[in-house]
């Protein structure tokens, strides 16, 4: 997932920022408990009504869904969802509650 631009003279380059992750929380509880955890990333809540979290994908994106999911992952287990649907780069994924170990 390599995100490009342009800059002013046409030139290619590589964005900081990419389309932000999305993840469809259940409830607008459950979604501000999800930014909670989120906190080492810039999240608000999408315009839905308060269900989407939206999470800015910035540095090394490919690092940063990686640690998303796991955060999300743990959102999951602590708040008893059984799955959730994430949207990323025009993609739609539904994450299962893991397996308790």
């Amino acid at each position: 997932m390599e995100p490009f631009g342009q800059d002013p003279a046409g030139i290619p380059r590589r964005r900081d920022v990419a389309e932000p992750l999305i993840v469809e929380a259940p409830s607008a509880d459950l979604a501000r408990a999800l930014i909670q955890r989120l906190q080492a990333f810039p999240t608000e809540l999408g315009d839905d009504g308060g269900c989407d979290v939206c999470i800015t994908l910035t540095g090394n994106t490919d690092r940063a869904v990686t640690d998303i999911l796991h955060a999300v992952d743990e959102w999951l287990l602590e708040h008893h969802v059984g799955r959730v649907r994430v949207r990323v780069e025009n993609r739609m994924y539904t994450l299962n509650e893991p397996q308790r170990r």
